[in-house]
């Protein structure tokens, strides 16, 4: 059914899937290997690739990376699974999947970055969020530039959800225990990539 082919990858669909497996074979992984389901340790954050300073910036730079699909227990990971497969589903098609592919792991990696630089006193981090939030700055520019065909109603309703998810999801990560260095990052760094593709008219409207 429809359902069903919104998760099952094609010619046109492909990165999304892939991500949403990437990210739920290391949760999975973590879990085979004797780690918490829902509560790892620190410990074993680290051990699994989490972004922490002093390894991170003493020799260790692929924890920018790895860190973005390592998560802090199965509620955290299908949080950010779920907004991913939204995001996917409105972009992958109108953008292309390298793209998509691209603006995630950039972003992933500025989210990264912008954690270490924002908690000076040091940190040790996880999760998908900067990729997602790389992901909702590119919608965003690509909204506002009208790079995405829709018409005047639809971009209005699209625009209202995205700022609402950014916003929703920016309070929440004030008052809990959430990195929005990472999230603040990852905007900023989608925005920045979407901005000269598509002045560049690199940037296809939608068929």
């Amino acid at each position: 059914g429809t359902a069903l082919g919104a998760l099952l990858p094609s010619r046109r669909f492909w990165a999304t899937p892939l991500l949403l497996v990437l990210n739920a074979a290391v949760w999975a992984a973590m879990a085979a290997s004797g780690v918490s389901a829902t509560d790892p340790s620190g410990h074993d954050l680290v051990r699994w690739g989490s972004n922490v300073s002093n390894l991170t910036l003493h020799g260790q730079p692929w924890r920018l990376l790895t860190s973005v699909f390592v998560h802090a227990g199965m509620a955290h990971m299908l949080l950010n699974a779920f907004s991913l497969w939204l995001l996917g589903v409105l972009l992958e098609a109108r953008v292309g999947a390298v793209r998509l592919l691209a603006v995630y792991l950039g972003s992933g990696v500025a989210g990264s970055l912008a954690t270490l630089w924002y908690h000076q006193d040091g940190i040790n981090s996880v999760g998908a969020s900067g990729a997602i939030f790389g992901l909702y700055g590119f919608f965003l520019a690509l909204l506002l530039s009208k790079k995405i065909a829709l018409d005047k109603f639809d971009r209005r309703a699209m625009l209202g959800l995205v700022i609402y998810l950014v916003m929703s999801n920016l309070i929440a990560g004030i008052s809990g225990n959430v990195d929005n260095a990472a999230h603040l990052g990852g905007l900023l760094m989608g925005a920045l990539v979407a901005g000269p593709l598509a002045l560049a008219g690199l940037m296809p409207n939608a068929e």
